[in-house]
């Protein structure tokens, strides 16, 4: 237990300190502007001047537009309107402008809700059990929260559209914290399952906070948001589980009984959740933001680039790529914890070290994705990251000589990582408006949720046949996920080239 608890904090320790520092190199410490509703985003035809868009700024009359809705329609996505003409940032500026501070609420928001589903990921099953709960019950537990996170998601992000990113992300962690305290305080099973669906009821920060970061960044700086709301979520579930082992350890040694130490885990879990909406709160009333909302004149309105018409099936191809990558994920926790102690003898210590490691990569990797995503474009990144996946994945189950299987384990999981968020930022970008964009965003939140409840059924169901064959025990689930994966590969491609210019 002691060694598992040193791995886990080494790993929190090595992904935590580049995170760090990342944030430190790109926000500033200054106040967090209000997050703007659909009615007042700075889009082409609201006002600059009082404007909540907090890229938005005039100067003597001067509109200086940092993109807004203009900029994911606009190859010049960065605006300055100066006596009535138009200089692209691009080209007067070398350099990349930092995030706004603003995005650090929307992260802290993020995380403190991904840590809770660390936590749960990690001792939820352990706290069923205790209650004498079967296998099938912790299934039914499970499955509850993402049929709730399935089902609610896209209503609260509605609900976003009308009364402000801002609200409901803090009442996503409100409903997280209650959540929380339901599970520490309920002595039943029912009590447990009932806390769980709840949670998934206000799991819809992800969602939420990608619809915020891409109407507050330029379009050149929206895969920069994207990344670093990616990579609160995967933080958070990265500390999540050495959160839960570590706070467990220092209740036993102040004198909490065994079967009371989850429950403190959870109780705590609720408290920090609960300080963090305190925190988010007071940035947000501290702010000070003029809440009027009138029109540009039309000699101050932002020329604007061809706009791109995206594909009739674009979505419905994205989604579809979703689900097999969702699957991916199933195949590298789930699956792989039935697979790895059975083919290659891995312990409790081996399996929470590989989890903790490849989630550690994939927090760096949404810290390069900006990059990769320069280098390549969101398309081929996309391409790029099924491909890594795929290679990964099958080579995982075929190749059982150490160390070349880890690699190729590590190699999914950052697969997977880049494809979901270049996944989420194709979303953004093909979606015509703001409402339409987070709705497009909740449905592939909503499509994740769903992959979630059918995936380890099938995947299950794969694994136990294939454990009979004499050739490459255990493999079948992996090997169909990343024929399925090789396939979906060229979409990306696809949906570029049948995207039109108007």
């Amino acid at each position: 237990m002691k060694i598992s608890c040193l791995l886990l904090l080494l790993n929190v320790i090595l992904i935590a300190a580049p995170t760090a520092y990342a944030y430190q190199k790109t926000l500033f410490s200054k106040k967090w502007k209000q997050i703007p509703t659909h009615r007042a985003r700075g889009d082409i035809g609201r006002a600059a001047t009082h404007s909540q868009h907090p890229l938005l700024d005039v100067r003597g009359g001067q509109v200086l537009n940092g993109g807004g809705l203009a900029g994911s329609h606009c190859q010049r996505p960065f605006l300055h309107v100066r006596g009535g003409s138009v200089l692209n940032s691009a080209t007067t500026t070398k350099s990349r402008p930092p995030l706004p501070p603003s995005i650090l609420p929307i992260t802290l928001g993020v995380f403190s809700q991904m840590l809770g589903e660390g936590i749960s990921l990690s001792s939820l099953p352990l706290h069923l059990t205790s209650l004498n709960a079967q296998p099938l019950t912790v299934g039914l537990a499970i499955s509850c929260f993402s049929f709730a996170q399935m089902t609610f998601a896209p209503l609260l992000v509605s609900l976003s559209n009308l009364h402000g990113r801002s609200l409901i992300l803090r009442l996503c962690l409100f409903g997280s914290a209650i959540s929380s305290i339901l599970i520490s305080s309920s002595s039943t099973i029912t009590g447990v399952i009932i806390g769980r669906t709840l949670a998934g009821v206000f799991a819809a920060c992800v969602p939420v906070a990608q619809s915020a970061v891409t109407e507050i960044l330029p379009s050149n700086q929206a895969a920069l948001g994207l990344s670093r709301v990616a990579a609160a979520a995967q933080l958070g579930v990265v500390v999540g589980p050495a959160a839960s082992a570590i706070f467990q350890t220092t209740f036993r040694k102040f004198g909490v009984k065994n079967e009371r130490c989850l429950q403190a885990v959870f109780a705590a879990n609720a408290v920090f959740t609960l300080s963090s909406l305190i925190v988010m709160t007071i940035l947000h009333r501290s702010s000070n933001v003029s809440q009027n909302d009138s029109a540009l004149t039309p000699s101050e309105k932002p020329l604007q680039s061809p706009q791109k018409v995206p594909w009739k099936y674009t979505q419905k191809t994205l989604r579809l790529i979703t689900i097999i990558i969702g699957s991916t994920a199933i195949l590298s926790n789930s699956i792989y914890g039935l697979f790895a102690p059975k083919y290659l003898g891995f312990g409790q210590t081996q399996l929470s070290a590989t989890y903790s490691t490849a989630a550690g990569l994939m927090v760096l990797s949404q810290i390069i994705f900006p990059r990769i995503l320069e280098k390549l474009g969101s398309h081929l990144t996309l391409t790029f990251g099924i491909l890594s996946s795929a290679i990964g994945i099958s080579g995982l189950s075929l190749i059982r000589i150490q160390p070349f299987h880890t690699f190729l384990y590590m190699l999914n999981r950052t697969g997977a990582s880049i494809a979901d968020t270049a996944t989420a930022a194709l979303v953004a970008s093909e979606s015509k408006g703001g409402d339409e964009r987070s709705k497009n965003l909740a449905i592939l939140t909503s499509t994740r949720a769903a992959a979630r409840i059918v995936s380890p059924l099938v995947t299950s169901k794969l694994f136990e046949i294939s454990c009979r064959s004499k050739v490459l025990p255990g493999a079948l689930p992996f090997m169909s996920v990343a024929v399925f994966a090789a396939i979906i590969s060229p979409l990306p491609g696809l949906i570029k080239s049948k995207s039109k210019i108007k």
